[in-house]
């Protein structure tokens, strides 16, 4: 009976760590868009300059790895983005911080985003959410389509819930060949 029990609980402590990785390790763009109409979708392009980088939306690009993003399970439900046209530079805070539209930027220090499934079948998107609550509030990547802006959108920080804004995206995993 021990043996069972102690059987059952390994079993649920493997079950428990590989339900965690929403995503496996390895490289993905990140999107949004119209999954019937793929040349609508708009993709986290990375920009770089002398302050680090920024990351805006643009539409697909095969022949630049400015949109594909080494995806890296942390601990716990946590993931990290590095460019990987530029290995060491991960989507993270540019000089604002973290707050409300802040603009995220191209830079040395990772952060650790909280990822959660949105949705399920062909609508599945993940949100990537800021690991504390800033001002009593969760931040969520989002993208800077406000006020009649044009694109490409700047990828930023919004309040998580807030009405009208792209707050998860779609995750589309890259090919080793590529």
């Amino acid at each position: 009976m021990r043996q069972a029990i102690i059987t059952l609980v390994t079993l649920l402590l493997i079950a428990q760590t590989v339900l965690a990785q929403l995503l496996e390790d390895g490289d993905y763009r990140i999107y949004y868009g119209n999954f019937r109409v793929p040349r609508s979708n708009r993709y986290f392009t990375a920009h770089y300059d002398l302050g680090g980088g920024r990351v805006q939306t643009y539409p697909e690009d095969n022949s630049s790895d400015n949109q594909i993003w080494r995806l890296s399970n942390e601990s716990q439900g946590q993931v990290t983005l590095e460019s990987k046209s530029n290995l060491g530079k991960y989507l993270g805070l540019r000089r604002s911080g973290a707050n409300r539209h802040a603009y995220l930027g191209v830079v040395t220090i990772p952060v650790s985003f909280n990822i959660t499934k949105q949705g399920g079948g062909s609508s599945t998107t993940y949100e990537l959410a800021y690991p504390k609550k800033v001002n009593g509030v969760t931040l969520v990547v989002s993208i800077d389509n406000s006020n009649g802006k044009k694109e490409p959108y700047y990828v930023n920080f919004d309040v998580q819930g807030t009405e009208g804004i792209y707050d998860s995206f779609r995750m589309a995993k890259v090919p080793d060949s590529q």
